[in-house]
């Protein structure tokens, strides 16, 4: 749990995206070391495709994995948008990273080999190539599709209210803010300030006041 002080300065919103960003950069940095440590062998004597091949086939998904979960949340966070043009580019590195482990894998799979026998070259046994084909594809196909979808979402301006169903109708900021008083705020020593705020928020909407109401949330989400 967060500190008081933090719990004060921080809005959920700000927690979720401050959590997801180091997250991601933190996986982003996994994947570049593992990346490095993959090149950084002596494949002296093959192409830079058969380089890349022998490299990358069976490369892990996990923290490219971990990276999208955190993507996601920055994503989502209601502050999300001053790190969407950042969240973009690095989804798309990642979504481009997925792309090239599954063709080489799809390519050393049907190969079995990589190199000559003049040369330094590598064999693969059927049952090595069919594992980690399967295991390739069940793991970095969905993560590139949704790193794709992530890397297009974060192109777009972001709207007011993520929708959880398609035509669903958005939620008045008032239902908003009830939630947040049912989940965090009715039990907490600043309640009965919450409660006032919640009251005016609701009497703001009706009235039309849609400016008030949202200056008003955002001191009820720093209580």
């Amino acid at each position: 749990m967060l500190p008081p002080a933090v719990r004060r300065t921080w809005s959920h919103g700000d927690a979720m995206l401050a959590g997801g960003a180091v997250v991601a950069l933190a996986a982003s940095a996994e994947t570049a070391w593992s990346l490095r440590a993959r090149f950084a062998l002596d494949l002296e004597g093959l192409s830079a495709l058969e380089r890349a091949g022998v490299a990358l086939w069976d490369f892990r998904p996990l923290a490219t994995a971990v990276f999208a979960g955190a993507a996601l949340a920055v994503l989502l966070a209601p502050a999300g948008a001053r790190a969407r043009g950042a969240l973009a580019v690095l989804t798309a590195a990642h979504a481009a990273l997925a792309v090239v482990v599954l063709a080489l894998a799809i390519w050393i799979a049907a190969a079995g080999e990589v190199g000559g026998p003049d040369a330094l070259g590598f064999a693969y046994p059927l049952d090595e190539r069919v594992v980690t084909l399967v295991t390739q594809l069940a793991a970095w196909l969905p993560l590139a599709v949704l790193l794709a979808g992530v890397a297009v979402a974060a192109t777009r301006p972001p709207s007011n209210t993520v929708l959880l169903q398609t035509g669903a109708p958005a939620t008045s900021l008032a239902e908003e803010m009830e939630a947040l008083w049912a989940e965090r705020l009715a039990f907490s020593p600043r309640r009965e300030r919450a409660r006032f705020l919640l009251e005016r928020i609701r009497a703001l909407e009706v009235s039309g006041d849609v400016e008030g109401a949202r200056e008003l949330a955002e001191e009820m989400r720093r209580l």
